[in-house]
């Protein structure tokens, strides 16, 4: 039985002997219908052995064919590039792209690179389906693909409105390839289809050659047609913030909108970026043939499933071009929290986001917060720093606050233990630090809930590099 990848845009699986309606959820859940029960006996390498096996090489092409068709024929190391459009630098470097890639996919994906050294892949760009018919190079059983398709060592890709859009579909595409034939299987959709969505988003430099995978784009203008955080920012607005259980509902046994896509590509993104997620979400490449994956993705993440989720809410619902998740990662380690009885002092500094004072404040309490110091909030385009206190400037505002005002947020999650969580079950997130209460240069502050003190320097999530220096604050319970 052959197993098929299917992407409109993305893909979703279908297996070979299937009506095409009965879509299955990745390819690596496809051959497991072949393989699941030979598998019980077998090693997991036994079991990649036979699944990568399942794909046969890619058809031969008649190249004589092809030219009398009008079609050209583009060469690489590790792709034959059959397309009717005009011959542009834009489009004739698309094999220098592809095998540029090659090493880069290896190392995401733990494959020895001699090991590749005969990857190769038959690949269409397209305008005129009915040219591509005629040369007898659409997929054997008719696959539809409004946008993008991978069948192992072969793929597809419609012909899009910009240069970006073009080569992010073809990484798109040849993710997929790549996951099928040498890891066996891509996961459940959500991974599959957040992977091709992750090492889609590239920086490519065509006169060195040199390319860059899962970057997050500094702007708009440098990613025409993608769109991404724009979606994911309307959604937000629109009160449609899908917490991470929902994201990896997203199934691709049917063709996906693009917004599905925005969904899979942040959440893959933001795991895959953040210093405390990343490694557990990159080991996750040994477990694409599991049927269990979403399960053992979820056991991964079960004793801080709690930070997680505050965190991915506040990521989305702040998501801009260049956000900087690194710097935007909260530290939520509980030492015994303090009790504010007597005045703590402690640094704030411009470059981080959420900062843990250490400090329980109870419900019922009053308590003095004070700040002072200068630091550097932003800087002109030339280079002219921007000086700033505690109390903000109002030459730029973010959030509906002035730029560098010290926030506060009280998160009121129970504290909680590793072990605690593995017998408990994950807990929610909190939105809290959807909602900050402006400090300032002082204030007071009552809770209505007892919770543990954050504080940062308002800016925005992709502006926090340009900064310098802290304030300190002061934080005394009054009597």
């Amino acid at each position: 039985m052959k197993s098929i990848e299917r992407s409109t845009n993305g893909s979703a699986a279908n297996s070979g002997v299937l009506p095409s309606h009965l879509r299955l959820a990745t390819c690596g859940f496809a051959l497991l219908i072949v393989l699941t029960q030979t598998a019980r006996a077998e090693t997991p390498a036994a079991t990649r052995a036979r699944a990568i096996a399942q794909w046969p090489a890619a058809r031969p092409i008649d190249r004589a064919k092809l030219v009398r068709l009008g079609l050209r024929v583009l060469k690489g190391r590790h792709i034959t590039l059959v397309t009717d459009l005009p011959s542009t630098p834009e489009v004739d470097e698309l094999p220098n792209l592809v095998d540029a890639a090659v090493p880069l996919l290896a190392q995401r994906f733990g494959i020895d690179e001699e090991d590749l050294r005969d990857w190769h892949l038959l690949g269409s760009v397209i305008v005129d389906r009915e040219t591509f018919a005629a040369a007898d190079l659409l997929p054997t059983r008719g696959e539809e693909f409004p946008d993008g398709l991978s069948i192992g060592y072969e793929l597809w890709v419609a012909e899009q409105p910009s240069d970006y859009y073009r080569r992010h579909l073809l990484l798109h595409e040849m993710t997929h390839s790549f996951m099928a034939t040498q890891l066996g299987g891509c996961g459940p959709g959500w991974y599959m289809e957040g992977m091709a969505e992750l090492l889609g988003t590239h920086h490519w430099d065509p006169k060195t050659k040199k390319l860059r995978l899962a970057v997050m784009p500094a702007s708009r203008k440098v990613v025409p047609m993608w769109g991404r955080p724009k979606l994911l920012q309307q959604a937000v607005a629109d009160q449609r913030l899908l917490p991470i259980v929902s994201v990896m509902q997203i199934d691709n046994r049917r063709a996906l909108d693009v917004e599905a896509y925005a969904w899979v590509w942040a959440l893959a993104k933001f795991l895959d970026t953040h210093p405390r997620y990343r490694d557990r979400f990159r080991s996750l490449r040994s477990q694409t043939l599991e049927p269990d994956f979403n399960a053992k993705f979820r056991k991964r993440f079960a004793h801080d499933w709690s930070d997680l989720e505050t965190e991915w809410r506040l990521f989305v619902s702040s998501m801009v071009y260049g956000h900087d998740i690194e710097r935007e990662a909260i530290d939520f380690a509980r030492p015994a929290p303090r009790r504010a009885r007597t005045p703590h002092r402690l640094p704030i500094i411009a470059t981080r986001g959420w900062q843990s004072t250490g400090l329980r404040l109870e419900a019922g309490e009053r308590y003095e917060i004070k700040a002072s110091g200068r630091f550097v909030i932003g800087q002109e385009p030339d280079g002219t720093p921007w000086p700033c206190e505690p109390g903000g400037i109002t030459l730029d505002y973010h959030a509906g606050h002035p730029l560098g005002q010290l926030l506060a947020v009280i998160d009121p999650r129970p504290e909680s233990r590793p072990d605690q969580a593995a017998s408990a079950g994950p807990r929610p997130g909190t939105s809290a630090f959807l909602h900050p209460q402006p400090i300032g240069l002082r204030t007071t502050l009552a809770p209505k809930r007892s919770g543990l003190l954050f504080l940062r320097l308002n800016d925005s999530p992709d502006r926090l590099r340009d900064n310098r220096g802290s304030a300190t604050v002061s934080i005394r319970r009054l009597p």
